[in-house]
């Protein structure tokens, strides 16, 4: 079976705009501080959402082992 592949948000570059959040409809992320974080990794579709509606670029795809 195929890893899976996880969201992994880069605190640095992250603005707290909530693109990400309001791009995936599973629940995955939310704001905690003024930052995304990844609150139910295992709701993760790896469909690249978050990834693709995130301005600065914050968001990466990890395989499951490197999380």
């Amino acid at each position: 079976m195929p890893s899976k592949k996880l969201p992994k948000i880069d605190t640095e570059l992250c603005i707290g705009c909530g693109h990400c959040i309001m791009a995936c409809p599973l629940g995955v992320l939310k704001l905690e501080n003024k930052k995304s974080v990844v609150i139910a990794p295992e709701k993760c579709d790896s469909e690249g959402r978050c990834i693709a509606a995130c301005p600065m670029h914050a968001i990466a795809h990890l395989e499951d082992k490197e999380y």
